[in-house]
C-alpha cells in the first residue's frame, strides 16, 4: 500500500509538471501526423486502443505507454500490421532487449503509415504519373524498474513523405506504471507525442503533434476469469464534444435556435476507454473493447450500430503469441490488426 502511494503521488506530480509544459501545447484542433493514435498491435486495438497499462510480453507495448519496458518484455520481437481504411495499412515492428550488466530495458521500434500509390494531375486533371505517400515514427526507448515501479521513455524521429514533399519532427513519450507485487493489478500514466514538427510540407507553420495524456488501471478480480482495463485520455483537454449547431440545438422562449448544452457527465465519459479479457484459458483469450469518443463521433444520427466497439482473440503457441483485433468505425466500415511477438 505504501508504495501504491508513492507511485500516486509521483502521478500528481507528473500531471502538474505537465500541466505547465503542456500549457503552449494546442487542445484541440486539427493535428498533424495523426497515425500516432493509431493502435500499434491487435491486442490494443481489440481492448479499444488506447490502454497504457496492458501487461504481456508484446514488445509493441512499449510504443503504447515505454514505462511497460519491464523484465518481461526482454528479447522480444513483435510485428503488427493493420489494413486500415481504403488502401491504406498501417505497420509496426518493434524489438525489446534487456542487456547484461546494464539496468533496465530497451526497446526499437519502427512506426510505418502506408498511403499506398496515389496518381498526380496537373490542374486541368491531366495525368502526370504517380506518386507514394507514407507517415512514419523511429522509436527507441528504456525502462528502468525499481522494486514495482518502472519509469520509461522513448525518443520518436517522426515525419511524414509526399512526393517530394517532407514532413519532419522530434517527439517524446514518457511515463510509469505500477506492478502490485502479488495481485493481478497494473497501473499507468503516460505523456505521449510532447513535442514539435519543425519542417513542413512547403514552408510555412507545421501543425502540431497528436499530444495526448492517459491514466490507466488494469486488473483482474481474484476468482474471476476476466481481466479489466481503464483508461482516461486526452487529459489535457477536459471538453472533447464537437457540438455542431447545425445538429445539436435547442429553441428559446423566442423560437430562436440556440446551441444544445452538453452534460458534464457526457464530456467526462468521452475520456474514457473501457476493455475486458475473458481469460477462457491461460494460452487463449477473448477481448472486447469499447471507446465512448469514437462512437459518439462516428455514430450516425438516425440510428444506433457498432461505433466505438471492437474484439478480438489471443493465443500462445509455445514461444509465439498471435493476437487479432477487430474495430468498427461504421455501418460496414472497420479495420483488422493482426499481430505476432516472438519471445527469442
Amino acid at each position: 500500500m505504501t508504495r501504491l502511494l508513492q507511485f500516486s503521488r509521483t502521478l500528481v506530480l507528473l500531471f502538474v509538471l505537465q500541466s505547465s509544459l503542456g500549457s503552449a501545447q494546442p487542445t484541440g484542433g486539427r493535428t498533424g501526423l495523426t497515425f500516432l493514435q493509431l493502435p500499434a498491435d491487435a491486442r490494443s486495438a481489440a481492448l479499444g486502443a488506447r490502454h497504457i497499462s496492458l501487461s504481456g510480453k508484446e514488445a509493441t507495448l512499449f510504443l503504447q505507454n515505454p514505462a511497460l519496458l519491464d523484465t518481461t518484455k526482454s528479447r522480444n520481437l513483435a510485428i503488427s500490421l493493420m489494413p486500415y481504411l481504403a488502401a491504406t495499412r498501417f505497420l509496426n515492428v518493434a524489438y525489446t532487449r534487456q542487456f547484461k550488466k546494464v539496468k533496465g530495458v530497451w526497446g526499437g521500434g519502427i512506426q510505418y503509415f502506408d498511403y499506398g500509390t496515389l496518381t498526380q494531375t496537373d490542374d486541368l486533371g491531366n495525368t502526370l504519373g504517380q506518386f507514394k505517400a507514407a507517415d512514419y515514427a523511429i522509436s527507441i526507448g528504456y525502462g528502468n524498474t525499481i522494486q514495482n515501479i518502472t519509469i520509461g521513455g522513448s525518443l520518436k524521429m517522426v515525419g511524414s513523405m509526399l512526393e517530394s514533399y517532407q514532413l519532419r519532427g522530434l517527439a517524446l513519450d514518457w511515463g510509469a506504471s505500477f506492478r502490485h507485487p502479488d495481485q493481478d493489478l497494473t497501473a499507468g500514466f503516460v505523456v505521449k507525442n510532447l513535442g514539435f514538427l519543425r519542417q513542413n510540407y512547403a514552408g510555412g507553420e507545421a501543425p502540431p503533434l497528436p499530444f495526448d495524456l492517459r491514466a490507466g488501471v488494469t486488473f483482474k478480480p481474484e476468482y474471476m476469469p476476466l481481466r479489466f482495463s481503464i483508461t482516461a485520455h486526452h487529459l489535457n483537454s477536459f471538453d472533447m464534444v464537437y457540438n455542431d449547431p447545425a445538429l445539436f440545438f435547442d429553441f428559446d422562449a423566442n423560437g430562436n435556435r440556440i446551441p444544445r448544452k452538453i452534460p458534464i457527465q457526457e464530456k467526462l465519459f468521452r475520456h474514457l476507454t473501457l476493455g475486458a479479457e475473458i481469460l477462457i484459458h491461460r494460452q487463449f483469450r477473448v477481448m472486447l473493447g469499447y471507446d465512448h469518443l469514437r462512437r459518439q463521433e462516428l455514430r450516425l444520427q438516425t440510428t444506433n450500430g457498432t461505433e466505438g466497439l471492437s474484439f478480438g482473440a489471443w493465443l500462445q503457441v509455445k514461444k509465439f503469441e498471435i493476437s487479432y483485433g477487430r474495430t468498427q468505425y461504421g455501418p460496414g466500415i472497420a479495420s483488422s490488426t493482426l499481430s505476432t511477438n516472438y519471445s527469442l
